[in-house]
């Protein structure tokens, strides 16, 4: 990944065959392309994995109809390749005008070569140069970091040196700021850096720190314009695993994240309901604090850590994760007012974020209290061996759409019966204790009429004003009305067992 697309289209191959930029995406300098890949295949969703240059004919999928074309298309701007580069063959030289509207509507990158160039060849001295060039960017990190374990072995772990010697190596400012963005250690350039105002060109490079399965900090380069982005991220990848080792001497986690470790390694082991609410408690977590958990499952989860609790978070919630093994386990803080409107966000966020992503997610329901973390844990590792994913889904499945499937695996016990009609209407049967069961009557008695009104306030002798005043109380607590969210048979069946508990 570190030859640009304007490097690409700059090369005298690829000048030869006259490549004519008919739909533009991102800048080329910004685009950086893994490898050049040929294919007359039309399906590639499994065969690529993102920043690849794909050369064709067109010849396959040139013949299919419009719309199967725009699924191409659509299909490749999902899986994030870099550019597609057609040489037409045969009497029709042009693209059809509707392919490349279809193409700049996705910010897909289309080119159409103009003269004849051997893709074989193309391809081939392309990717050489990618390989050498990551060949190189490895062999300077791994040079860097023997003379930092050198210097740790004699002089021992501190800090400034060792980004020092990362400064003076590759000409930038290094530093390690802990997850706040507080300044650990820094290296002089690195402190001028922070003093001076930003200007065009800038940009920083990060690496997490993990200790003990979390990211304790991050080691951050202050590079400027003629640095090589990519090449820094490969180097700075390299370089996290000796800078972890120097800063794992000197990291002390502070009693909250102690105890909020020790409650997320709790939850995911079974631990004791008493011991859960007390870690809860030093970690600052409210009691009745409504939460839901999550759990992910990828090849390496701990890569990515980072980048997914700023999903996570980006909502505002107070989100705490935990690596085990292959699998990611999230504890999400839900706003206390609104609780499943926090929660659907969150869903939201996550498969707009996971798209197409070769990880599974799995959302539990709401949990009232952190004592109940455990079960949404459980409700949300149940439904990962379910079948295959529907497309709306993607890869995040939220326990929600499964509560049926999750009932009828626990029909024999009556326990988890009154958990299943809580999770659907629980904020309703509290609110409707001073009522005399009047909002619950009334939603099992409009659901049961097929959600006609006029029947509905003609079998409970009320107007039909009032009726909609209480549905819309009704929607407020229940998180919408059931019939738009497609809740209507879980809500329905939640209302008919708790007139019957």
């Amino acid at each position: 990944m570190l030859v640009t697309l304007s490097e690409i289209m700059a090369d005298p191959l690829m000048r030869s065959a006259r490549p004519r930029l008919l739909a533009a995406g991102t800048v080329e300098s910004e685009v950086y392309v893994r490898w050049v890949h040929t294919s007359e295949v039309v399906q590639l969703a499994g065969l690529i994995h993102g920043a690849e240059l794909l050369l064709t004919t067109g010849e396959s999928v040139l013949k299919l109809p419009f719309e199967q074309q725009r699924q191409y298309l659509a299909m490749l701007a999902e899986c994030r390749v870099a550019a597609l580069v057609i040489e037409r063959v045969g009497p029709e030289k042009q693209l059809a005008q509707e392919f490349v509207e279809a193409a700049a509507e996705l910010e897909l990158p289309l080119y159409q070569l103009q003269a004849t160039v051997p893709f074989v060849a193309l391809a081939e001295k392309i990717n050489t140069r990618i390989v050498s060039e990551q060949a190189s960017a490895l062999q300077q990190a791994d040079a860097i970091s023997q003379q930092l374990a050198q210097h740790l072995a004699v002089a021992g772990p501190a800090l400034v040196p060792l980004l020092e010697m990362i400064d003076n190596q590759l000409r930038l400012g290094a530093e390690i700021v802990n997850q706040e963005g507080a300044v650990i250690a820094a290296s002089q350039r690195a402190v001028l850096h922070r003093l001076q105002e930003e200007k065009s060109g800038q940009f920083d490079v990060s690496v997490n720190l993990y200790i003990g399965g979390d990211a304790a900090a991050r080691l951050v380069l202050h590079a400027q314009a003629q640095h090589h982005q990519q090449r820094l991220e490969l180097v700075a990848d390299r370089l996290g695993s000796i800078v972890t080792l120097a800063f794992s001497q000197h990291y002390k986690p502070s009693a909250q994240q102690a105890a909020t470790l020790a409650l997320l390694q709790s939850i995911v082991n079974a631990g004791g309901e008493n011991y859960v609410v007390h870690r809860a408690a030093e970690a600052q977590i409210a009691a009745g604090a409504p939460l839901c958990m999550l759990v992910l499952q990828g090849v390496d989860v701990s890569r990515d850590r980072a980048e997914l609790a700023r999903h996570l978070r980006a909502g505002g919630q107070r989100v705490f994760t935990y690596v085990q093994g292959h699998r990611l386990y999230a504890l999400c803080i839900l706003d206390p007012v609104a609780p499943r409107r926090s929660r659907a966000e969150l869903v939201q966020r996550l498969r707009a974020a996971l798209r197409g992503e070769q990880l599974e997610c799995c959302v539990g329901p709401i949990a009232l209290d952190v004592s109940r973390a455990r079960w949404s844990l459980t409700q949300a590792e149940s439904i990962e061996s379910w079948g295959a994913a529907s497309g709306d889904e993607g890869t995040v499945r939220d326990a929600l759409d499964y509560a049926l499937q999750r009932l009828v695996a626990q029909l024999d016990e009556p326990e988890k019966l009154r958990e299943f009609i809580a999770e659907q209407i629980g904020e309703l049967l509290d609110a409707d204790r001073d009522k005399d069961g009047q909002l619950l009557k009334t939603l099992e008695a409009w659901l049961a009429s097929g959600c006609h009104a006029t029947e509905t306030a003609a079998r409970l002798y009320v107007e039909r004003q009032t009726l909609h005043k209480r549905l819309a109380k009704i929607f407020a607590l229940i998180g919408g009305d059931p019939r738009v969210n497609g809740r209507v048979l879980p809500v329905h069946l939640a209302a008919w067992l708790a007139l019957r508990d």
